[in-house]
């Protein structure tokens, strides 16, 4: 979800552009799924299904707490949402496990494609895993019908974070994805033309449709 004003590109959130609408399988999804958004109303915490997780992974790591932390929460937090939340938590957990880990705060990030389109794109964590710094995007939802995980789909996630202009160190740190439907992490390769080319064109289809959308 994302701070959205209606009719305008400005503030949109990387997970609007790249996590949902690059997995769409086909154009009439892109174009039902970007409608949805332009109508949406604003941005409640209390309509972002997985806020409550997401911030506990962040609390438990900058405490330096016990990973064990996150699975409990996850077992109670509701009918809604446990299964979900279990199955991310436990992939989280397993990830880390036997690593030499610690939390670091990292900062902001925009990647400004013109005056009136601009797609926030901060990490979601900063953690240094053995020794290597790392700002981290999670990939929590579970498959769609209409969306597939695919390795552009990851490439696409991975050349916003490296394209946006950050407000924090980036040197000595590696981008990546964590993909919590399987637990591994993606990490960046060096930028080519393509995938620059491809994630430009991504955003460029996604403004006509926001733009010929009702």
């Amino acid at each position: 979800m994302t701070k959205l004003h209606k009719k305008s590109l400005s503030k949109l959130s990387e997970k609007v552009l790249t996590s949902p609408y690059t997995a769409k399988a086909s154009t009439s999804a892109k174009i039902h799924y970007v409608r949805g958004i332009k109508n949406s109303p604003s941005y409640d915490p209390s309509f972002d299904y997985w806020k409550g997780l997401r911030d506990k992974i962040k609390a438990t790591l900058k405490a330096n707490s016990s990973l064990d932390e996150i699975v409990k929460y996850a077992a109670t937090a509701g009918v809604r949402k446990s299964e979900n939340y279990l199955r991310v938590a436990n992939k989280f957990r397993a990830f880390l496990k036997g690593k030499d880990y610690k939390y670091f705060e990292t900062g902001h990030s925009a990647w400004n494609n013109s005056p009136d389109m601009s797609i926030i794109s901060s990490p979601e964590l900063g953690l240094i895993i053995d020794g290597q710094r790392y700002f981290i995007k999670n990939y929590y939802k579970k498959k769609k019908s209409d969306e597939k995980v695919t390795q552009r789909y990851i490439n696409s996630t991975l050349t916003l974070m490296q394209l946006a202009e950050p407000n924090f160190d980036t040197s000595n740190g590696i981008f990546a994805v964590l993909n919590l439907q399987n637990g591994k992490l993606i990490e960046q390769k060096p930028l080519i033309d393509d995938d620059i080319m491809a994630f430009k064109i991504d955003a460029a289809t996604f403004a006509d449709i926001w733009q010929r959308s009702l």
